[in-house]
């Protein structure tokens, strides 16, 4: 077995961004030959989380990704939501009450056979709506949309997948939407 210690940083806020960390760069140590990425513990407050700014707020664990062994969207780390709702990953933002805010975001596939079909659930405040992964030859990843009225300071954000998927290929690994 293998230990590793890393310090997190708390990443700055970005710009016209109200998502802490939204790209998941920040996250724990992951060694280059584990290919199977790195679970996350659960029920940890933002001050003990090993993914800075979220929390997995279920009893399940989520899946941190590296693109040195998984498809990723963007950069080189994503969280691939397993369990269905019980593997929920959540923060709350800063928002101001009563104006209308975009969650955009990248859903897509692992590259890990993942059983179809696909789909997050997003909620942000009091929206929420299910975003189905259609795969196309020529892309892994697609984006989707969920707009939203903040109804005050902070508002909760919120992901997690519909689906109880496998992989196709021992159809007992648990995976899901990226």
């Amino acid at each position: 077995d293998d230990i590793a210690i890393k310090k997190l940083f708390s990443p700055d806020k970005p710009k016209d961004n109200a998502v802490l960390n939204g790209d998941f760069e920040e996250g724990p140590w992951t060694f280059r030959n584990a290919s199977l990425g790195v679970l996350l513990p659960t029920n940890l407050d933002e001050e003990t989380s090993s993914l800075p700014g979220w929390i997995v707020e279920s009893n399940r664990a989520v899946r941190f990704i590296d693109s040195y062994h998984f498809t990723v969207p963007q950069a080189k780390r994503a969280i691939e939501l397993l369990s269905g709702k019980e593997g929920i990953i959540s923060q709350m933002v800063e928002t101001t009450p009563n104006k209308q805010y975009s969650l955009t975001f990248s859903l897509g596939h692992a590259g890990d056979s993942c059983k179809q079909p696909l789909a997050v659930m997003a909620y942000a405040g009091d929206q929420a709506q299910s975003f189905h992964y259609t795969p196309n030859a020529n892309i892994s990843f697609q984006t989707a949309n969920l707009n939203f009225t903040a109804k005050a300071e902070r508002t909760r954000v919120a992901f997690c997948s519909v689906y109880y998927n496998t992989r196709s290929d021992d159809q007992s690994s648990l995976c899901g939407p990226v």
